[in-house]
């Protein structure tokens, strides 16, 4: 645990457990008067040594109990003048807590064993954790059982998420991976992050988050943040992870495509696979449900069928739907949006225009304000204008159109996608690949209303040599955006 002046603290165990070794990360000073050799040659006192071990026992439980209620005092006086403005923006900044001393810690023991300070609420100290980072809580488990028992409970964990996408600052995710620059065992995927503070800036700092060995991504994987967590699978295992935590779930997928989708109803995860394909059977098409969530401990599986369609699209999941693009009963016959409710675990045809899905891997899908909403453009021509096609209505496939054009060309419309919008509403368009050559990553933003185009650069996306050569990103690395993404502490380990 570290302040803002560089004061560090060390609690292995818990405040419940043995007694531990405290460290402090500034040095303690000693008396002016003392010296080693005083020290070594004062006589030693006889007493009992079971007795002394149980009351250094106490003091030392006692001590860090103290310490701990004044650093959250601290913490809680530090976020009752900033919460009406923004709760988050200080907390790091604590009062250090004095340590200057050895006479000045033996004065703090003295005052507690005369004194005992009143705990503080239980309410309280949710209150406090709840806006706490997701990395300090995960952290904070070994605090004690309590708050381990506190942090890891479905109600906080919902309550935490539900702060998380209201008062908190949505996340950047970026997820980049070497599939085609590297050997077999030196694949990964980098998971970087980034807060959206400063929208009107034309830059933005990011961080390493996590990688994950073995997987990759191509630019036409399907990879999708959902509540919290981002699902993905190119011609392997289907991977659930959460950048807050670090934590990687593989689901018991057995199909070749499987899409993630969340029930807020419920509050269920389902994975949704597809089984068969349209030449293995004539007549329909098997999909495999695996439920997680709520007051489940494993996987549930269930079984869906459906009329022929050929998917051509990537998934996404609005509003408690996974839509993907097809073509029914074959390709090129009829266009149609696949929609999976994933509460009722049903899968229905939405009738949608042929340039929806005409250009099939390189059709887009995105939310646009709470609705489903669908990016077109030549791919094989300079990327200067687009159609924003808008799901009005599902239960009578109403559809609207309407045509933007931007101020100069992005390049060729096969290099660039649209992960979707920011909170302003401001159409992102992002690279699909990484540059080859070492040179900063950027995005784009496009705002409806004034018809006009930023570009903001992503720092430390593998911009310097030293990275790139460390890890083998030689060749051709594909890049995945997900942008409003929510933080979580959830697991869906089983």
């Amino acid at each position: 645990m570290e302040d803002a002046n560089g004061l560090s603290f060390e609690f292995e165990g818990g405040l419940d457990s043995q007694p531990v070794q405290l460290t402090a990360s500034v040095p303690v000073a000693l008396p002016e008067n003392s010296s080693s050799a005083a020290v070594s040659m004062a006589p030693r006192p006889s007493y009992d040594h079971s007795a002394a071990t149980v009351a250094r026992a106490e003091r030392g439980r006692s001590f860090r109990q103290t310490l701990y209620r004044h650093w959250l005092r601290c913490l809680c006086m530090k976020r009752g003048d900033d919460e009406k403005d923004r709760f988050c923006s200080n907390r790091s900044k604590l009062d250090p807590i004095p340590l200057e001393s050895n006479e000045r810690d033996r004065k703090i023991e003295k005052d507690t064993s005369s004194s005992k300070l009143d705990p503080i609420p239980l309410d309280l100290v949710i209150e406090i954790l709840i806006r706490l980072p997701a990395k300090s809580l995960i952290k904070f488990e070994c605090v004690s059982k309590m708050w381990s028992s506190i942090i890891r409970s479905q109600r906080f964990i919902d309550s935490y998420y539900a702060v998380s996408s209201t008062m908190r600052p949505h996340r950047f995710i970026i997820a980049l991976s070497n599939c085609d620059s590297a050997m077999r065992e030196d694949k990964r995927l980098f998971i970087f992050s980034s807060s959206h503070e400063g929208d009107e800036s034309n830059s933005l700092a990011t961080n390493l988050d996590m990688t994950i060995p073995s997987v990759t991504l191509s630019s036409y994987s399907d990879g999708a943040s959902v509540h919290g967590f981002i699902g993905s699978t190119s011609s392997g295992p289907f991977i659930v992870c959460n950048p807050s935590t670090g934590k990687v779930t593989t689901l018991p997928c057995i199909g070749a495509h499987t899409s993630l989708g969340y029930d807020p109803v419920d509050d269920q995860f389902k994975a949704l696979t597809l089984l068969s394909l349209p030449h293995q059977n004539p007549d329909f098409l098997v999909h495999q449900v695996l439920t997680l969530g709520g007051r489940e401990s494993s996987w549930r599986c269930n079984k869906v069928t459906t009329p022929l369609y050929d998917s051509v699209t990537k998934a996404i999941c609005v509003n408690g739907f996974v839509y993907f693009g097809a073509w029914t009963p074959t390709r090129d016959k009829n266009p149609v949006i696949v929609g999976f409710d994933v509460r009722y675990e049903s899968i229905s045809f939405i009738k949608a225009p042929e340039a929806v899905v005409y250009w099939e891997g390189e059709s887009i899908l995105i939310e646009y304000k709470g609705k489903l909403a669908a990016i077109t453009r030549h791919p094989y021509h300079p990327f200067i204008s687009f159609d924003l096609w808008i799901l009005e209505d599902a239960k009578t496939h109403d559809w609207s159109k309407q045509t933007f054009q931007l101020p100069f060309s992005l390049g060729l419309g096969t290099n660039f996608t649209s992960p979707g919008t920011n909170k302003a509403g401001e159409i992102i368009f992002a690279p699909k690949r990484l540059s080859r050559d070492v040179q900063p990553f950027y995005i784009c933003y496009y705002s409806l209303e004034r018809k006009d185009i930023r570009k903001v650069i992503l720092k430390g996306i593998a911009d310097d040599e030293e990275f790139r050569h460390r890890y083998g990103l030689a060749g051709e690395c594909s890049v995945h955006v997900f942008p409003e993404h929510v933080e979580s502490i959830g697991s869906l380990g089983s």
